[in-house]
């Protein structure tokens, strides 16, 4: 017997109804809010690179250390590179250092490509800025790539000269195959030496680098010596006849100088023996000789107008009597070589006027006028005759005469 639907039992039937209807379509509505990213809080990047590829599509992923951290938006073909812009998850941005590598690859050769953040040796301590803009460091080479390339190299070799080459190259070594062997292994075992000397080989390809730029520079003088080289060639050749002259002179003097050494050697031996040490005392004080010669020479013209030299004929002198020194007493009066002042020429050779030169006290020799009297200051008269004596007995005071002679009171 069929069941008879109440009004009253429709009602709640058709609430249900609307309700399944409402939440499909609630839920319809998230699916699609979530799969376009609409809860998402992504941050933006800019990405710049010379290319992008033909693979790099938007809404590709963004990985950082093979995880995906969000995604491409745009990208945008430009006059001097590639633009890509992208969308980040803040989170997963904040384990990204700034001075991250990034690069675009793809896991296949055919493969969809995607932009990969990548760890630096170094990490900055800081993370990624909101917005920033970084540069690719690589992008994957594509198959279009490498057969544009291809096509390109082809075009430059141009096939029929490669096959060409390839034939005339099949033909040198058909039937010597042994003999490139035999070179191969040569050459594998030359290799073998040579590689333990490449470090002094590198040093020497460097050092002889130099020595070509050192003779890079002298090249000219080098040219000018070897130009004199060949004008003295000449004079050479156009002189022939004297130089056998002096050639012959030259063997003759060498004779002559060997006999001469031959009979005299020993003595000349001798001599030099014997000024090795004037020859030493002279060389010690070589420095004060030119000084003291140009200095002489400086003094010449003032020299000339003190002594009536340069005004007139002769020179012009005042002369006097000094005290005659005593006789000489061996071994007192020996000279002697105690002087140690070694050389200096006080200002020579241009002096200053206002400067003295030092005192300097030298014991080189006996004092010829030790012990003898003072005639000039002892003697009240007169200086040239004898005074009587002023006790009997006594001798009288030596004359200024016999002072000069050195007779010390001795009758003349």
């Amino acid at each position: 017997m069929a069941r008879t639907v109440s009004q009253s039992d429709t009602g709640p039937r058709r609430i249900a109804g609307a309700c399944l209807a409402v939440f499909l379509v609630a839920v319809i509505a998230l699916s699609l809010l979530l799969f376009g990213r609409a809860f998402d809080d992504r941050v933006p990047l800019t990405v710049r690179s010379d290319r992008a590829g033909l693979v790099m599509e938007a809404d590709a992923k963004v990985r950082s250390r093979g995880v995906e951290i969000g995604n491409v938006t745009d990208i945008r073909q430009e006059f001097d590179g590639a633009t890509i812009e992208i969308e980040v998850d803040p989170a997963a941005l904040e384990a990204v250092p700034s001075n991250a590598v990034v690069s675009i690859g793809s896991n296949t050769v055919f493969g969809a490509k995607s932009v990969d953040f990548e760890p630096p040796a170094v990490p900055a301590p800081t993370p990624l800025a909101a917005g920033a803009v970084v540069e690719t460091s690589r992008v994957t080479t594509e198959v279009n790539t490498l057969f544009e390339d291809l096509s390109d190299l082809l075009l430059a070799i141009e096939p029929e000269k490669l096959n060409a080459t390839l034939g005339a190259v099949s033909g040198a070594v058909d039937g010597r195959g042994e003999q490139v062997g035999r070179t191969i292994t040569d050459l594998r075992s030359y290799l073998e030496e040579i590689n333990p000397q490449i470090e002094a080989l590198q040093r020497d390809l460097a050092k002889g680098s130099r020595v070509a730029n050192l003779y890079a520079d002298v090249t000219p003088d080098i040219m000018r010596l070897l130009d004199s080289g060949t004008d003295v060639g000449a004079n050479v050749v156009n002189n022939q006849a004297r130089f056998e002259q002096l050639l012959a002179a030259s063997i003759g003097t060498g004779e002559t100088g060997k006999r001469l050494l031959a009979e005299n050697g020993d003595e000349l031996v001798k001599t030099l023996s014997d000024l090795r040490a004037s020859t030493s005392l002279l060389y010690e004080y070589s420095p004060m000789v030119t000084c003291l010669i140009v200095g002489l020479n400086q003094g010449v013209e003032g020299a000339m107008s003190a002594f009536g030299g340069k005004d007139q004929p002769g020179l012009v002198f005042k002369a006097g009597f000094q005290q005659g020194a005593r006789a000489y007493e061996y071994p007192k009066d020996l000279p002697k070589v105690n002087a140690s002042t070694g050389p200096n020429c006080y200002g020579l050779p241009f002096p200053d006027p206002e400067a003295h030169t030092p005192f300097i006290v030298t014991d080189t020799g006996s004092n010829p006028v030790e012990g003898m009297p003072d005639v000039f200051t002892s003697r009240p008269a007169p200086l040239f005759g004898p005074l009587r004596p002023t006790e009997p007995g006594q001798p009288a005071p030596p004359t200024l005469l016999q002072v000069m002679l050195g007779m010390d009171g001795e009758t003349p």
